[in-house]
């Protein structure tokens, strides 16, 4: 058995993988620790949604295995080129193989063997088996669990990497989830967090849909909110946004937009165009009333003109009123991607883009801060920074204030000003 220390690279289907791992390896008798110094062994839960976050992934792993320590890969980085990963003592592993794996190495470890070259070849096929529902007992408290529902996307966006890494569509059964979120809500989170690839495709061999998921959590002893990670725009329907009316669910809801061209979406194989997309928030905002929409924008897609990034650009500044924060990509390369063809923009191009992209979506930000002050709202008690207690308001807006709360715990908050990241305010 092994001290194992478990990190992730991406998404927070990402999270909810390590998670789910590190939970697995305790069922074996391994030991999570919290900081790499005092393991004997790594997991890294690897991303290839980008270049950059596949360069993270490879930083991440090398660095661990620096330390002499072997480095077991897996996640989406490690499926889609596994092969930029090979290095003495490291090792790539389907996620069903992570057990075996760290299993061979504390074995090769405790009967003295050095050098380790634990390279595996082989394409990292995904699981599509049991989820490991157990939260993992760590020395930081956590208040929030994300709850990984879903995996897999039917869709054919020219660009993503990430679904031809993940595979077929795969859904939670409603039993299970059930269970995996009573398990984070005993172990003292308030706050459940739905993930998934593409989740708005969740539904179980029963027939369960998103909707008829999020109307069963709602009703769970001591959960103090839901949130939604992210939805497809086209999954917004009637159903699930009246199930989401419920007063436990976050006022926020992340819907990717991609682009705000119409030429540039149908090149990116998006199933709608802006006018459409622009149309089913008002839908959202019709049914939930004030709720705060996040989104991504990816910058500099092949073929995107200056008046296509203009009309991309309107969109994600503050006089839309669209977005309360946006999550800016510059276009990366994804080789076996139909968008991969394409002749990509000049990078000093699409540099000057980014930037302009992440100042608009900073004021965005901003705004959505400046329209909590002066109100109260429902913050999720998180930890202590200086004299300060910190966490996020129902609108996924930080929050710091003073008063007298606990961990894990919601608090009224009066919002008095924008505060660093955020706001802050006092106990109201």
């Amino acid at each position: 058995m092994a001290r194992v220390y478990t990190a992730f690279v991406g998404c927070k289907v990402s999270q909810a993988d390590a998670e789910g791992l590190a939970a697995a390896l305790a069922g074996d008798g391994h030991v999570r620790v919290e900081l790499a110094a005092d393991a004997e062994m790594a997991v890294v839960v690897t991303c290839c949604v980008t270049g950059e976050a596949e360069r993270k992934s490879r930083q991440l792993v090398n660095r661990l295995a620096a330390g002499g320590r072997p480095v077991v890969v897996t996640g989406c980085a490690a499926v889609y080129r596994p092969e930029q990963f090979v290095a003495p003592g490291v090792a790539v592993a389907a996620r069903p193989d992570v057990g075996a794996v760290v299993g061979r190495l504390a074995s090769a470890s405790a009967s003295g063997a050095r050098g380790i070259r634990a390279h595996d070849g082989r394409a990292a096929e995904r699981v599509v088996g049991a989820v490991q529902a157990a939260v993992p007992a760590a020395k930081r408290p956590r208040t929030r669990f994300t709850l990984k529902a879903q995996d897999g996307c039917s869709c054919t966006c020219a660009y993503c990497a990430v679904r031809l890494a993940r595979g077929p569509l795969w859904s939670l059964p409603l039993g299970q989830a059930v269970e995996a979120a009573r398990v984070g809500l005993a172990a003292g989170c308030g706050e459940i967090v739905l993930s998934g690839i593409n989740f708005g495709l969740y539904r179980d061999a029963d027939g369960v849909d998103l909707a008829a998921l999020v109307g069963v959590l709602v009703d769970l002893p001591g959960l103090l909110r839901l949130r939604l990670s992210s939805v497809e725009p086209v999954h917004l329907q009637e159903p699930l946004l009246r199930a989401l009316t419920h007063p436990k669910v976050a006022r926020h809801l992340h819907v990717p937009l991609q682009s705000a061209d119409d030429g540039v979406l149908a090149a990116m194989r998006r199933p709608y165009d802006f006018a459409q997309y622009r149309e089913r928030l008002a839908t959202v905002r019709c049914i939930l009333g004030d709720v705060m929409i996040s989104t991504d924008v990816i910058i500099g897609f092949p073929g995107e003109s200056e008046a296509a990034f203009d009309r991309t650009l309107a969109a994600i500044s503050p006089a839309a009123g669209l977005f309360g924060r946006v999550h800016v990509f510059p276009y990366s390369r994804r080789p076996g991607t139909a968008a991969a063809e394409l002749t990509p923009l000049a990078p000093e191009e699409v540099h000057r883009r980014q930037a302009a992209a992440l100042a608009a979506a900073a004021a965005a930000r901003r705004a959505a801060a400046a329209a909590e002050v002066g109100h109260e709202a429902e913050v999720l008690v998180e930890d202590r920074v200086a004299d300060l207690w910190r966490g996020y308001t129902s609108k996924y807006t930080r929050c710091y204030f003073s008063g007298d709360v606990r961990p894990g715990t919601l608090a009224r908050v009066a919002v008095q000003d924008i505060f660093d990241d955020g706001v802050r305010g006092v106990v109201a």
